[in-house]
């Protein structure tokens, strides 16, 4: 197995490591078998980051109600795992946008990370609870969060970027910190030693706290970096820096950029199922109506709406 599901794995390897679990087991409870559910993180994962969160739905739900008494999750390896196991629930919960039960999916790994004495586990739980509480609104809580994460000691690089790219953020969503928002976002951006998934979708997130910060053209090219170089690792990501990219263009006032950029998200969109990436289609459609009068813009608009999904959006 990886040794941790923050990227996609190998399908050869993912299911290797599945293929291994259903062996018999002297645990008859599988959810207290340390490998299966970290395979079960793997599982969640991966197919998050292949469809998006609303297919997840009801399985991360229930995983995350097997484990009602914390109490029962002995042992550091099994308190590692279901804090992984918890982590993914979470994760696909928010791009479902389930925001109260991925809160709680957040809180459970958190609190099983220092059960099991794993900092770095911790600052993984941490970062997700920024994360949630940014989309929600909450920007000074997701700051308290990201900072709580950044003062652990001996983050491996791609954690240490994460956080500082939620601080900046989440600081950019607050009036006056745009300076320490922007230190943030080029310390994020800076980080060395960082695997090609992790440092395109740090390129995608931080040009969108730079779009907040209305540097729209910066942002603009960081997000097409993102979505070409994360492709080929996740439709998720793609689409939602595709999408981000349409809304960078219209707030630059550039239709040309728009209609090539909304021509790309079409074709994305039907391969994922994200809340997230819905929301985002219904917000391009509006933005982009006051060019309803521009041709081209118009039929690009038509396209996205067809295959735009009638779902609500949470």
């Amino acid at each position: 197995m990886s040794p941790a599901t923050e990227e996609p794995v190998e399908r050869r390897e993912f299911l290797a490591a599945a293929a291994s679990v259903f062996l018999p087991s002297t645990n008859k409870n599988p959810y207290l078998d340390h490998d299966y559910v970290g395979v079960l993180a793997e599982s969640l994962a991966r197919n998050r980051y292949e469809f998006g969160g609303i297919p997840l739905v009801s399985r991360a739900l229930e995983h995350i109600k097997h484990y009602g008494n914390i109490d029962d999750v002995d042992g550091s390896r099994l308190q590692q795992a279901v804090s992984e196991l918890a982590y993914q629930a979470a994760l696909a919960l928010y791009d479902a946008g389930q925001l109260a039960h991925a809160e709680r999916a957040g809180v459970l790994s958190l609190e099983l990370a220092h059960r099991a004495d794993d900092t770095r586990a911790e600052a993984r739980a941490i970062e997700s609870l920024s994360r949630i509480a940014h989309y929600r609104g909450d920007a000074a809580r997701a700051i308290v969060y990201a900072r709580r994460g950044l003062a652990i000691p001996d983050l491996p690089p791609s954690r240490a970027a994460s956080l500082a790219m939620r601080l900046g953020r989440s600081l950019a969503g607050i009036p006056g910190n745009n300076r320490a928002a922007r230190d943030a976002l080029d310390t994020a951006l800076n980080v060395g030693g960082l695997s090609p998934f992790a440092e395109a979708a740090i390129v995608g997130d931080v040009a969108i706290g730079l779009s907040r910060l209305g540097r729209y053209g910066e942002a603009g090219t960081l997000l097409q970096r993102a979505a070409d170089d994360i492709g080929e690792y996740s439709p998720l990501f793609r689409a939602q820096y595709l999408g981000r990219q349409v809304q960078a263009a219209i707030r630059a006032a550039d239709p040309d950029l728009t209609t090539d950029r909304i021509a790309l998200l079409t074709r994305a969109v039907p391969f994922v199922s994200s809340a997230r990436v819905n929301k985002r289609v219904v917000e391009i459609l509006h933005e982009s109506a006051k060019w309803q009068h521009i041709r081209e813009v118009r039929e690009a608009r038509q396209h996205l709406s067809v295959v735009s999904p009638r779902l609500p959006i949470s």
